[in-house]
């Protein structure tokens, strides 16, 4: 089934690129490429619907709104108190 697309000139560079060591065949590159982006959505997708995951969300969205967060620079600062001597964060008993 043939199609036709349109492709700026960095993706038309990187499509040579990769169809360069599959014989140049660009066709192939394109179907490789589409089987790939639909496996990530579906492991995504399963991601996703893990109630797990889900619960982790909700707290940290509930951990946000709160105001219960720490800047980047008091997270470097954290990290930096609570490494060991030999540059490995320590074991925080629990």
């Amino acid at each position: 089934m043939r199609r036709q697309f349109v492709l700026d000139e960095r993706s038309e560079q990187l499509l040579d690129r990769l169809a360069a060591s599959r014989a140049g065949n660009r066709s192939f590159v394109i179907r490789e490429a589409i089987a790939l982006y639909a496996s990530m959505e579906d492991r995504l997708a399963e991601v996703e619907a893990d109630p797990g995951f889900q619960r982790m969300m909700r707290q940290t969205a509930a951990a946000i709104e709160a105001g219960r967060v720490l800047s980047h620079a008091e997270v470097k600062k954290l990290i930096r108190r609570k490494r060991n001597g030999r540059g490995r964060l320590a074991a925080t008993p629990r």
